[in-house]
């Protein structure tokens, strides 16, 4: 008898434990629910959360074409100063890979890592290494456009300040030799420099 008046209470306890509990969370997700989230900071998170997608096309190929890496990192932010939004790309190369090829990167890779993340495109011929004119600003911006902000319900001016205001600084890292170089321009800027 003493065990189920013991059960009885501590199911009484653990149900009201229960419901206050609940209580508490749906008063909680109330206050959730009614914040606003500036659509700045809405922007940013969507153009991220794209942008760390689109990388994963660096990823190790089974036949290399180009330099393959093994870390990508990526940041967007915007500079309240400059009015500026800044996409930053760090690519570290494969160190297995490099460790017995000796490779120097050069500033086609920089320029080769934003064009395959944001366009799909190496932008450079495959033997030589030289620029490949079928990838031009015009068609940079068009995919740009497509590709990160026709589903924002921008309006025209509105994306064409951003085209202007989007500017990219991309990192490559070679581990081995521990040598790194950078560039930097607008986002669809022929070639970084």
């Amino acid at each position: 008898m003493i065990k189920k008046k013991i059960l009885f209470k501590f199911f009484i306890l653990l149900t009201s434990f229960l419901y206050l509990n609940n209580a508490y969370a749906e008063v909680t997700f109330k206050n959730f629910e009614n914040k606003k989230v500036p659509y700045l900071n809405f922007f940013l998170l969507k153009f991220e959360n794209k942008l760390i997608n689109r990388s994963k096309i660096l990823s190790r190929q089974i036949f290399a074409t180009r330099v393959q890496y093994s870390n990508i990192g990526t940041s967007i932010n915007y500079d309240e100063k400059k009015k500026k939004f800044l996409i930053k790309i760090y690519a570290k190369m494969d160190k297995l890979r490099y460790q017995k090829k000796k490779y120097i990167p050069k500033i086609s890779d920089c320029n080769q890592i934003r064009n395959l993340i944001f366009y799909g495109k190496h932008g450079y011929k495959l033997l030589n290494q030289k620029r490949d004119p079928t990838l031009s600003v015009d068609i940079m911006e068009d995919t740009f456009k497509n590709i990160f902000l026709s589903k924002d319900d921008l309006s025209k001016e509105e994306i064409d300040f951003l085209m202007k205001k989007i500017f990219i600084h991309v990192t490559v890292f070679q581990p081995i030799i521990k040598s790194e170089i950078s560039c930097s321009g607008k986002i669809n800027e022929y070639e970084l420099k």
